[in-house]
């Protein structure tokens, strides 16, 4: 199967939104060709789902495939399907009745249409038994209506994942296995000031230093010292600059604009049950803003 030449590589990494993960995109197409299922994982907000949507949306030719996210309370129902009780309808005589629902896997196979499924790992692996089957043998068992289903050769599955992140269940090996990991981490410093300039083009370039600073300083802090839960990610270096450029250009002085972002996006990258974990990053936004 080849789903992608190079001029389709080149146009859906020249078009994406998300930008400094060219790298990892050509990794993932080069592994759809080859008709392997991907799982996008990374910390969150740096752009998993984004890209994903990117290339299903240039593979489906629009938005032609199912999407799905995935919940806590998920269940093989609601991937597969069963038999569904028609009880809301009001009617005495249907509320005695079921219909068979086919989830939205069986849904997409059934159909030849590609799927996104996305938070992955916030759903029980049980709910991912019939597509356990399905990576690995080809075959899709829908028992609610005593169907087999055969794989399309040219099926693309792409899910996210934020790996480890509070909420979220362990994958079984086996399941984890059946998909081609994709590391969608932090961009580099150079590649994020042209995103900041992107949504604040006037914005004092003191001003985007600082919030560069403190996301550098954020990341530092989880990876290496364990002092965060997870750094300051890319959607989050973008909600400062622009609460920063808007405050600013109401007449804020550009320190107290940017202590309050900073403390904003710190509460979000902190946990909210660990005083000293608050504290840290309330006293990283003070101390770059120092400087300004």
């Amino acid at each position: 199967m080849t789903l992608l030449n190079r001029e389709d590589m080149i146009k859906i990494i020249e078009t994406c939104e998300v930008k400094g993960q060219d790298e990892a995109i050509v990794r993932a197409l080069m592994y759809i060709n080859l008709g392997y299922p991907i799982m996008f994982y990374g910390p969150p907000g740096n752009g998993k789902t984004t890209i994903a949507e990117h290339i299903l949306n240039y593979i489906s030719s629009g938005d032609n495939y199912y999407r799905i996210e995935a919940t806590e309370g998920m269940t093989e129902y609601h991937t597969i399907g069963g038999f569904h009780p028609l009880s809301m309808s009001g009617n005495p005589e249907l509320s005695k009745k079921f219909v068979y629902k086919d989830g939205v896997i069986t849904r997409a196979v059934k159909e030849r249409k590609n799927l996104l499924i996305d938070e992955f790992n916030r759903a029980p692996t049980t709910a991912y038994s019939g597509l356990f089957m399905l990576l690995s043998a080809g075959i899709l068992p829908v028992e609610h209506s005593e169907e087999v289903l055969k794989k399309p050769d040219d099926w693309v599955l792409v899910v996210t994942a934020n790996l480890g992140d509070e909420g979220t269940f362990k994958m079984s090996s086996a399941l984890k296995r059946r998909f081609i990991p994709i590391f969608i981490g932090y961009i580099n410093r150079f590649t994020e000031e042209k995103v900041v300039r992107a949504y604040a083009p006037e914005m004092d370039q003191q001003i985007v230093n600082a919030v560069l600073d403190f996301a550098e300083e954020t990341r530092r802090l989880w990876q290496e010292e364990k002092l965060l839960p997870l750094g300051l990610s890319t959607d989050g270096v973008i909600k400062m600059s622009r609460y920063c450029d808007l405050s600013i250009s109401e007449g804020l002085d550009g320190k107290t604009a940017f202590t309050d972002a900073a403390m904003h996006q710190g509460i979000v990258i902190a946990d909210e049950t660990d005083y000293a974990s608050i504290q840290t990053v309330n006293e990283l936004a003070l101390r770059i803003a120092s400087r300004l």
